[in-house]
């Protein structure tokens, strides 16, 4: 038995293999589109491909948090097996999803005084999350305590750097991030943002440029030149768009830079939109230079 329990939650874009092979629990948020609400259960309800292209004919879709109520059921079933427990949740700058797990810890404290739970906000998301959740379980597999865990989890948060453009600034504009006479401008102009996430765990545009070829050189030149130890596998994800997160790979793999593609899931695919394509890696400080 592990010396704690890993938690975290669906907007880590993980498999549901990766969470039952590394004894990692999860809980989900969970989107409404076509007017079905569904719990993010890693793409098997709907495959992410299916997902993408209801929004490419036009299909809304919405996000609702992780339920306290959930929060509760995992957190009562890894206390009442004498487990102390570690949660590592999505960015509180892009949800309340992180509040709800520290309620559920607030409520369930006093109920087991012998048990020690943490709860640490990754200020990330998807392949960023992920990241900090794998170190954490890295740590845990070596015997390390649930204290030190959390302590270097929240040491190392800032450190993992988030780059991100997209190809339709329809769905920025619709989640309030750009004007709509930008959204509309930039589409008509082929102008691709830049984003970042910055040290409060929201989204920031740190620049654009006209073209996605010229995004997607972007993102291997800025990964390359912030990332802190080259032997480290930078996590690219994308929203249905394949053959451009290669072409990110190949980018990077010429400088010797491995790569690990992933899908990004429907609970952040809803606001990013298809062909959304990012690079997570650690790297020095989070503001691009």
């Amino acid at each position: 038995m592990h010396s704690f329990t890993l938690i975290t939650d669906s907007t880590i874009d993980e498999t549901a293999d990766y969470f039952e092979k590394n004894n990692i629990k999860c809980v989900p948020l969970s989107f409404t589109i076509d007017e079905r609400t569904i719990e993010e259960d890693c793409g098997q309800t709907v495959s992410f491909h299916q997902f993408y292209d209801l929004l490419r004919q036009g299909k809304l879709s919405s996000t609702a948090q992780a339920k306290l109520d959930t929060f509760l059921r995992v957190f009562r079933e890894t206390l009442d097996a004498g487990q102390d427990l570690l949660y590592i949740g999505f960015s509180s700058g892009l949800s309340g999803t992180f509040q709800a797990g520290c309620m559920a810890r607030d409520e369930l404290a006093p109920l087991y005084p012998d048990r020690k739970i943490f709860c640490v906000d990754s200020l990330s998301a998807t392949g960023g999350e992920y990241l900090l959740v794998d170190k954490a379980r890295e740590m845990r597999d070596s015997g390390c305590t649930v204290e030190v865990t959390a302590a270097a989890i929240e040491q190392m948060r800032l450190h993992v750097i988030h780059l991100v453009t997209v190809d339709d600034l329809a769905h920025l504009h619709r989640g309030g991030r750009l004007s709509k006479t930008s959204a509309v401008v930039g589409s008509l102009l082929g102008i691709k943002p830049l984003i970042w996430v910055n040290d409060e765990g929201k989204l920031e545009v740190c620049g654009k440029v006209r073209g996605r070829q010229k995004a997607i050189r972007y993102l291997a030149e800025r990964t390359l030149r912030e990332m802190t130890d080259k032997n480290q596998v930078v996590r690219i994800g994308h929203g249905d768009c394949m053959d451009d997160a290669q072409t990110l790979a190949d980018l990077l793999g010429r400088s010797g830079v491995r790569s690990d593609i992933r899908y990004i899931g429907t609970v952040i695919g809803s606001h990013t939109g298809p062909g959304v394509l990012t690079t997570f890696f650690f790297g020095g400080d989070r503001k691009p230079e």
